[in-house]
Order: structure tokens, then sequence, then C-alpha cells
């Protein structure tokens, strides 16, 4: 006889194990397909290793979807995720910026909480699955060690960002719409910097598009291949939504006026590098002098490598506020699966957080 199970999760990324640890408190006990090697492997490497998985001042207007998020976030808000972090074990730290990391600044305390939540779940690696057929009140599951029967399936496969895998070809073979999918959270192109890899500089940018602007201080870092850095990332989702190129302004004295910087060094304009990286200063000075340091524009496109995140997925008018599809009751599209995507901040991995626990609690029946 076939395997049956009340809950099949396939992917074992950061949404699908908070999806599986609140179904188990919630009393059911899910199976997890993971088509990597091992579960939460992403999770490891972002926020440079330390997971920035929350921000305080978490809110609709940081997603591309507000109407959408909106009444997910409201009834998931910041305070009862961190307090259900706290529930699974682990203990958080907030920065000026709002960024929220683990006590430990570490990681793989995230991962160590999620895995022990989850271990009374069976959990398959290595098991991509490779069809989802709805037959009768059940989804019929053909993965690579076979097949299971499933009452509720959830859907956190996840992108192919940081390594990934994508299944969108899932959701498409159920009659879901898959939006365009575009990579976001990366480094902005350009070869206007060769020479300045590693250099990082205090800046205030912005970036000009067709669609509009946006710009803000932060932290840049320079590549060979263009300009990486928390700033750089925050500024690359405006490109990646609207599929376009920009021009980035770059001030990077934002705390003086063009008047100091004259009054300063006009006329011992090699001091600069007193001000600014020697690297970037000389090169300043070979492009225009003084002028460029508080007016720097530059061309620039979104690379199309190394991204953190993605932006598309599942058309969100098929799906409810519980991340539930309209076309098939009992199926769920959670994380990276659905067409949202925040800024860089520790957005995209509360939306993981609170899009697993609204389908558990909807599955279940459970009260959040």
């Amino acid at each position: 006889m076939d395997k049956r199970e009340k809950c099949v999760i396939v992917g074992g990324g950061a949404a699908g194990l908070m999806c599986a640890a609140r179904l188990i408190r919630n009393g059911a006990v899910p199976l997890i397909l993971e088509a990597g090697a091992r579960v939460g492997k992403k999770i490891l490497v972002s926020g440079n290793g330390r997971c920035n998985l929350s921000n305080s001042g978490v809110n609709e207007g940081r997603y591309n979807a507000p109407e959408f998020v909106a009444p997910v976030l409201e009834k998931y808000p910041y305070s009862s995720v961190i307090n259900w972090w706290k529930e699974l074990g682990l203990v958080t730290r907030t920065d000026e910026q709002g960024r929220t990391y683990p006590y430990s600044n570490y990681a793989g305390s995230v991962l160590n909480v999620l895995l022990d939540s989850v271990s009374k779940a069976e959990i398959l690696t290595s098991c991509p699955v490779k069809s989802v057929k709805k037959e009768g009140k059940f989804f019929k599951v053909e993965h690579e060690k076979g097949t299971v029967y499933a009452e509720n399936l959830v859907l956190a496969c996840g992108s192919g960002a940081g390594g990934g895998i994508p299944s969108y070809n899932l959701l498409k073979g159920l009659g879901h719409k898959v939006t365009r999918l575009t990579p976001a959270i990366t480094y902005l192109k350009t070869d206007k910097f060769k020479g300045l890899k590693g250099v990082r500089a205090k800046v205030y940018a912005r970036l000009e598009t067709p669609f509009g602007s946006m710009g803000d201080r932060g932290e840049i870092l320079f590549r060979d291949d263009g300009v990486s850095g928390i700033l750089a990332f925050w500024l690359s989702s405006f490109l990646a939504r609207n599929n376009c190129t920009g021009v980035l302004e770059i001030d990077f004295a934002p705390d003086l006026t063009a008047e100091e910087i004259k009054r300063e060094y006009g006329g011992r304009e090699r001091l600069l590098c007193g001000l600014l990286h020697k690297a970037l200063a000389d090169k300043l000075l070979r492009e225009g002098g003084l002028e460029r340091v508080k007016n720097y524009r530059v061309k620039v496109a979104l690379a199309d490598k190394d991204n953190q995140a993605v932006c598309g997925g599942a058309e969100l008018g098929a799906l409810d506020n519980n991340l539930q599809s309209k076309l098939h009751g009992n199926l769920y599209c959670i994380g990276e699966m659905a067409d949202i995507d925040g800024e860089c901040g520790g957005y995209n991995l509360h939306w993981a957080w609170v899009s697993a626990l609204a389908a558990a609690d909807n599955i279940t029946g459970a009260e959040k």
C-alpha cells in the first residue's frame, strides 16, 4: 500500500524547517523531502554566516506586494516571531539598524534549534521531487526514493539563489502561473571600479531609474566588476523588481559639504587620502578632481550571479493569506515559492518564517 502522510513538505530550507517545527508543536508530524544532501544549507551562509533572521522595522512597505503581505505580518508581528524563536530555544540580538541576529552571531545557532525542533519529523535528503499530481483528496508526490500521498502539501522549495535548487516546475504542473524570475539582493554591475576590489566606503548612494529613484546611507564594497555591500544589495532589489538598469550617484563624504572639502583639500589634492582610502582617492582625482567626491555617477546593471534572493514566483492572485492555493485546497506555497521579495536587511528570512507559520497553523487549525 502506498504511503500516506497528513503533511509533506518539499524543501528543507528556512521556510520548510520552520513550517515543520510549527506543525510538530501543533501536533502534526510532517515528512520533509529535501533535494540537497543536507537541510538548512542556505541558512548557514546567510548574513555572511551570522544569519540576519529578521528586522525590528519590518512592515509591508519593505516588500514588493505590500497589500498581500500586510495581513500576514499583522497576524504574525515581529514580537510574536521573536517570542516563537525563544520558545524554540534561540536568543536574539538587534543592532541599531533593526537587523536581528542570533545572540551567538553564528548562523549555526539558528539551524541547530530548528533541527532540534523537527527531530520527530522524517527527513529524506538527496531526494528531489520529480512530479506532483492531484489524485482525489491527496497529492501524489513522486520523488527520488519512491512515492507518497499527501493530504496537505507544502512547497517550500526556495529558488536558485545561494546555491538552491529551484522547483517552480512543480507549481506549473499544478496549474499555477509563475511570474518572471530575476536575481535580487546581489551586486550592481559596472566596470568602472577595477583596481578597487576589497575597498569599503561609508557613503550616501542614490539609484536613478526610469521608474523612480531611491537612496540611503550605508556601506559599499567595491569589486572589479561592480559594487557590493549592504547598501548595494538594498538598491539591487529596486532594479530587480523593475527589470531595468540605472545610474548610481555616490557621495563619498556625506558628512561634509563640497565647500568644506574644497577648503580642506584645495591646492593639496594629494592629501585626499586623509579622507578616503588612498586607492579610491587616487581614482577620483584622476577622473575629475575633488568634485567627484560628492558626485560620482556611474551606470549600473543588475548582476546575474551571487544573488541571495529572487524576484518572482507563484502568482499571488492564486494564493490566499494563509499561502494556500485557490486552485487546489491543502496546497501551500511558502517562502521564496511565492512572488514575494523583501529588501536586504532580514526581511526575506522574516517572510520565510511568517509564511511558514501561517501555512502550518492553517493546516492544523491552530491559533497562533
